[in-house]
């Protein structure tokens, strides 16, 4: 979908490269992360692949076509782009600006207010009390959120992204990158996104190219780059903590255990047996809406011996919010069991439960992963 060959760029009244020779390929569909320091070129390259800037020589291909050869208005009409300031146009509204490139287009008005209504919905906002307002009264989440619905409103094949979720809170911009996630998984994008976090490169990266001092230093996937980094520099880059940094490449139903038997409070007695004659890993307690309340493991009862019956309620019902979903990230499962001081967890499909992930599962998923790279 998008080439770069031997791009290189080079400011006016500079002798040193912002880009130097930079070759690269990011297929259909993919989401490609630049990520490096402040200054290293990334940027720089996104703004070439649409022709905000030239570059000084090399060429780069969209579709197998040189992009020189296209005018650089339409091109940017075909690419959606979003930067980290939003750019909304403070005088228009959230409908407005989200159809100026339909508009541009020359989209029949019902059809543009039909977009921007799906639009809205896809990025979580109520078109009902969204669509009319203006930017200054949005908060700062919620204008990020119709700068990628602006972004998509032609249905672009390939979005650029420029540190997008930089302007917003912590707990805000983790919740606009799982979004964003959600939607990609249904689009399928060709993206390319500019972040200076290595964190949210690796969540959110199908390939990561790391930069340095306008320099290519490693292109691959998150865990060929947290496994096998190029040299020093992209080693001091990941930082230390390269394993802890791979438990957010993979989840929790990757590895869940599955051999799993229910019972209700009153039959819990009877669940050493009904997991010996099942096979099963643990036994989960319904309630008697028939969700999951807690759950007690084989381990725990042969770790405690003979257990009173209301010992093993109290042992079962402990466990009441050691539960994650299977597309829990497993860094956010060995989060949960340090804050619950507990090496299992119970592994939902929605309220259905489905097995049990341990500590040492964890250890030994990342500790195969390693290997094999």
């Amino acid at each position: 979908m998008i080439e770069l060959r031997e791009v290189t760029k080079i400011y006016k009244g500079q002798t040193v490269p912002a880009v130097n020779k930079l070759s690269l390929k990011i297929l259909k569909g993919e989401t490609c992360v630049f990520v490096g320091p402040s200054g290293c070129g990334k940027s720089t390259t996104l703004r070439m692949i649409n022709r905000l800037i030239e570059p000084t020589s090399g060429t780069i291909l969209i579709d197998n076509k040189d992009i020189r050869e296209s005018n650089p208005d339409k091109l940017r009409m075909g690419i959606g782009y979003v930067i980290q300031q939003i750019g909304l146009l403070p005088h228009r509204t959230v409908a407005e600006n989200i159809a100026i490139v339909p508009r541009l287009y020359g989209w029949p008005r019902e059809k543009i207010k039909k977009r921007v209504d799906e639009l809205l919905e896809l990025v979580g906002l109520d078109p009902e009390t969204t669509r009319n307002k203006f930017p200054s009264q949005l908060s700062g989440g919620q204008m990020q959120r119709v700068g990628v619905a602006r972004a998509m409103a032609a249905d672009p094949p390939i979005m650029l992204m420029d540190e997008p979720f930089g302007a917003v809170d912590p707990i805000v911009r983790n919740y606009l990158q799982d979004e964003f996630l959600r939607l990609q998984r249904e689009l399928k994008k060709t993206i390319c996104f500019v972040t200076h976090d290595i964190n949210e490169a690796i969540k959110m990266g199908d390939k990561i190219a790391i930069f340095n001092r306008g320099e290519l230093v490693q292109y691959g996937t998150p865990q060929e780059i947290l496994t096998r980094p190029a040299n020093d520099f992209v080693r001091d880059f990941i930082g230390y903590d390269r394993a802890v940094k791979m438990l957010s490449l993979f989840r929790v139903e990757q590895l869940v255990r599955r051999r799993v038997c229910t019972v209700s409070e009153n039959e819990l007695p009877g669940a050493a047996q009904k997991m010996k004659d099942q096979g099963a890993d643990a036994c989960f307690v319904l309630d008697a809406a028939g969700k999951p309340a807690g759950f007690v493991t084989a381990q725990t009862i042969a770790n405690n011996g003979s257990v009173a019956p209301e010992m093993l309620k109290q042992l079962a019902l402990s466990n009441k919010e050691a539960f994650v979903q299977g597309m829990t990230l497993l860094r956010d499962a060995l989060s949960l069991m340090l804050e619950l001081d507990t090496e299992y967890l119970g592994v939902l499909d929605r309220e259905v439960p489905v097995g049990v992930v341990t500590l040492g599962d964890i250890r030994q998923y990342i500790s195969r992963k390693e290997g094999e790279q």
